[in-house]
């Protein structure tokens, strides 16, 4: 007989990631966040570091998330979701899969999946 237990820690870790993706952002935007990964290679192609992808060339997962702008460093993909004078929020596609959550720094971030975190831009 085989044991159940990890079967239940699978399902209970799926929940969990379920869980973080629908309480991300505006509502519930697990749908969205998964498309946004497929095409993640692509928008970094299309946007090199110092640059800002215009909005006419924002694909169809990128304007699900309606953002106010998106750009890109050295060190990732920032779309914009909100702003208030320089304080900005969104979310972030690190370049690197390694990329590393420094606490304490600013921009903060926090990761909602692998290859996708929030962040909060304090200027």
């Amino acid at each position: 007989m085989i044991p159940q237990r990890p079967m239940a820690r699978t399902l209970a870790f799926a929940a969990f990631l379920l869980l973080m993706l629908a309480g991300c952002q505006k509502g519930s935007r697990a749908p969205e966040l998964a498309t946004l990964l497929e095409v993640a290679p692509e928008l970094m192609r299309a946007t090199p570091a110092g640059a800002q992808l215009p909005p006419d060339q924002w694909p169809t997962e990128l304007k699900a998330l309606e953002p106010k702008r998106v750009y890109a460093t050295r060190a990732g993909l920032y779309i914009v979701t909100s702003t208030f004078f320089v304080h900005e929020e969104g979310l972030f596609l690190p370049r690197s899969p390694t990329f590393l959550i420094a606490p304490g720094t600013d921009p903060e971030f926090r990761r909602i999946v692998d290859g996708v975190y929030s962040y909060k831009l304090k200027g």
